[in-house]
């Protein structure tokens, strides 16, 4: 009778062997992070800064290119026409996120509540950040016509005050830059309404209901409990918000293309004329680069607040 032997599983050899060691496999996720930062944010910035310190334009062949210090950075911060559009742009993202961040609270805290028709109006909420910008701009420019229906529908509501509801959107300088936040904020309240729907879905039934049985009233429900909760979410809001409409150029350029005159020219417009139609290609590494500094350290300032919120939340559970 042959006597059965066991046979002991193998072990894995080579680097199989090496990547299977617990102090190998922790810094698996470390290194592809690291390598994706790497391949993707570090080497691009690494390029644009090099860009910046050389004199080059794309109508001459790079090997032309020289360096030249922080000229291209000088001339940055000399052009006044860089500041008008920066001042500009913090302009339209203050209007457009302050609107957003109204209306989307407002939506929200109106159907977070289970009612009958819930669904159907969240999701008709949500339908404008679907939609492409392009077709946002070419929509808004048909509104926004001299005779379109805008103005008909302003028609009977201005003309018994003596206004003329023959508004020119997209030629007069200031009809021209609130018709760009109008359609920023038509576009992306569905996200900030997204924000603080889950906002409101998260916060504790336990400590509303408790409230209610000790006879507090809507608003000192809302105004002690809810507020405060939400901050994290609010702070969510404005952060992405704020990142994404300081960005503003689709609709600068779909709508009025940067006029009449320059009046709607966004600091991404300006840095694409500079770029494609001027061919000042270290100009407008310098300039990305000073943006990406300034824009950095209000986003930092926006998740410092974020963290503090959150760490003053958990604090009583902490103590407790």
């Amino acid at each position: 009778m042959v006597a059965e032997t066991e046979t002991a599983p193998r072990r894995p050899a080579g680097l199989t062997a090496w990547l299977a060691q617990e102090r190998v496999f922790r810094l698996v996720p470390f290194v592809m992070v690291e390598g994706m930062f790497l391949l993707l944010l570090a080497l691009p910035f690494v390029l644009t800064i090099y860009i910046s310190l050389l004199r080059w334009r794309a109508n001459r062949p790079f090997e032309q290119a020289y360096v030249q210090g922080f000229v291209n950075y000088a001339r940055v911060i000399g052009e006044p026409e860089f500041w008008w559009s920066l001042g500009r742009t913090f302009y339209f993202a203050g209007a457009a996120v302050t609107l957003e961040l109204v209306l989307g609270f407002s939506l929200a805290m109106l159907v977070h509540q289970a009612f009958r028709g819930r669904r159907l109006y969240i999701t008709i909420f949500l339908i404008p950040m679907m939609v492409v910008p392009v077709v946002v701009g070419y929509n808004f420019s048909m509104i926004y016509v001299d005779s379109g229906p805008l103005n008909q529908i302003l028609a009977p509501i201005l003309t018994p005050f003596g206004v003329t509801a023959r508004i020119r959107w997209l030629s007069h300088p200031i009809a021209a830059q609130w018709a760009i936040i109008l359609a920023d904020v038509w576009q992306w309240t569905s996200l900030t309404f997204l924000i603080f729907l889950s906002g409101f879905a998260a916060l504790p039934p336990e400590l509303i209901n408790a409230a209610r049985v000790m006879g507090a009233s809507r608003w000192q429900i809302f105004r002690r409990i809810q507020l405060p909760l939400l901050k994290p979410a609010i702070i969510i809001a404005v952060v992405i918000r704020t990142m994404e409409a300081l960005k503003l150029f689709d609709q600068a350029v779909l709508l009025t293309f940067g006029g009449p005159g320059d009046s709607t020219q966004t600091i991404a417009f300006f840095l694409w004329r500079q770029v494609w139609q001027f061919n000042k290609y270290g100009f407008g590494a310098a300039a990305s680069v000073l943006l990406l500094l300034l824009f950095s350290s209000l986003i930092y300032g926006g998740i410092y607040l974020l963290v503090r919120e959150r760490a003053l939340l958990q604090q009583p559970e902490g103590r407790g």
